[in-house]
């Protein structure tokens, strides 16, 4: 099972310096400050190209931008500001129609009466999305309210019978060795956020975007996370224990790691944690899961009957879950270009991938591994989304808001695949097993 996501995460890794080497060989004078897709929140928009060309003579270069579809996207005006290091060309576009085209970017520098091609840049991509009275968020958000007032009971029924199968001896074994929570929090809080800035920048992505990545990647556990380590057969009672230390730890370690890497990639401002979220998630999960453990505790015969329905429940819960984000998600889709997707992918992949290593270098039982690589794999990414929706002003935010919700479809369809894959090996293995019986009893 993780032996494919190693693959997986090689072949995506060469990808990535294959794609950014070459985006960093062809831009070698001029760099768009937002990528190939640019998202329209209004009628006019300002994008702003720099160029590290020296003029042979003073005030001799100027940008050229033609537009392949003048009647979606309109070049007003081209504007030229000077810098000791730097020139930036301000372009200011005008659009009244919803659509894709392309631009042509081209620097020229004229000496005396002859005109030099000194760089062009064919088919950026442009995608024009108007917006409407509500932000991006807001249009996505309108779930149907029927499909949550019904769910919500079912949440809380869940996470109940998930306490019904805590087994109070683990809490005292990991209280004792610890390690599996450390390496959780140092996968989830220091690698995984390092990891995400680095893949954001061998991509080149907006600062904006790239910061939206390393938030989704510095997130806590996500509440799936004990869900599908009862489904893989994981330690239930340590994915709980590894979702609520994380959670916890999320409200120093988010705050210090949006300071670090805000910093390191030039973004002003005041970035907000949503504490009440946090502090919210924490206890939607305790509060259920403790009425689990006084049942089984008080009322035996209820746990017992709770604890058997805990897998139909997880497996409703989970396609409802899956299918409320990309419903979510579709929205933030549109403005996502092929390098956002892949590493939406590439990042629930590698915590799989670091989470299992560390746990396997450290020789720990496989129901641990399991565990700790699904802790370290399926991320909250809607607290990231809320320190984004927060911090940032639009269009900034739906740029950036692009991350979590990529992550977050990506992580859930790749483990519904290795759900899918596991459960496929473990029947074909009975199935083997039943035969070998039979042939033992003849």
């Amino acid at each position: 099972m993780f032996k494919m996501v190693s693959q997986l995460f090689v072949v995506l890794f060469l990808f990535f310096v294959t794609l950014g080497e070459a985006k960093k060989s062809f831009l070698s004078f001029l760099n768009i400050e937002q990528t190939e897709i640019l998202f329209f929140t209004k009628m006019e928009e300002i994008i702003t190209v720099s160029s590290n060309y020296k003029d042979k003579q003073l005030n001799s270069s100027y940008l050229f931008v033609q537009s392949e579809d003048p009647q979606l996207l309109q070049v007003v005006n081209v504007t030229k500001k000077f810098s000791p290091d730097i020139t930036n060309f301000t372009i200011n576009l005008v659009t009244d129609e919803e659509g894709e085209t392309n631009l042509t970017i081209q620097l020229w520098d004229s000496e005396g009466r002859q005109e030099r091609l000194i760089e062009e840049i064919k088919n950026v991509k442009v995608k024009v999305l108007k917006q409407t009275t509500d932000s991006l968020l807001q249009a996505s958000v309108h779930i149907d309210r029927n499909i949550l007032v019904l769910i919500l009971p079912v949440i809380l029924l869940n996470k109940c019978a998930f306490g019904c199968k805590i087994e109070l001896q683990v809490f005292q074994t990991v209280w004792k060795r610890p390690l599996p929570v450390i390496l959780g929090a140092v996968t989830q809080f220091f690698l995984m956020p390092f990891c995400g800035f680095l893949l954001s920048q061998i991509l080149a992505l907006p600062e904006a975007q790239a910061f939206g990545f390393v938030m989704t990647c510095t997130c806590p556990g996500g509440g799936g996370g004990y869900l599908f380590a009862l489904l893989l057969d994981g330690d239930i009672t340590l994915a709980i224990l590894m979702t609520c230390t994380s959670t916890l730890l999320a409200l120093i370690m988010m705050p210090t790691n949006s300071y670090i890497y805000s910093k390191i990639l030039g973004l002003s401002g005041t970035f907000h944690i949503p504490v009440s979220k946090v502090v919210s998630t924490l206890l939607f999960i305790l509060i259920p899961i403790s009425v689990g453990i006084v049942i089984k505790r008080r009322i035996p015969e209820k746990a017992n009957f709770l604890e058997k329905i805990i897998r139909p429940l997880s497996c409703i819960l989970m396609s409802v879950g899956i299918y409320l984000t990309f419903k979510m998600g579709l929205m933030f889709l549109k403005i996502a270009n092929i390098a956002v997707l892949l590493l939406g992918l590439l990042v629930p992949a590698l915590g799989l991938l670091f989470g299992y290593s560390f746990a396997k270098v450290c020789m720990l039982p496989l129901p641990v591994c399991k565990t700790i690589a699904i802790e370290s794999g399926i991320l909250n990414s809607f607290l990231a989304l809320a320190i984004i929706q927060l911090s940032f002003s639009q269009p900034k935010a739906n740029l950036a808001s692009v991350a979590p919700f990529t992550v977050a479809m990506c992580s859930g369809c790749e483990m519904l695949l290795i759900l899918l894959v596991y459960k496929a090996k473990k029947m074909c293995s009975l199935i083997v097993e039943d035969k070998r019986k039979k042939k033992i009893l003849v």
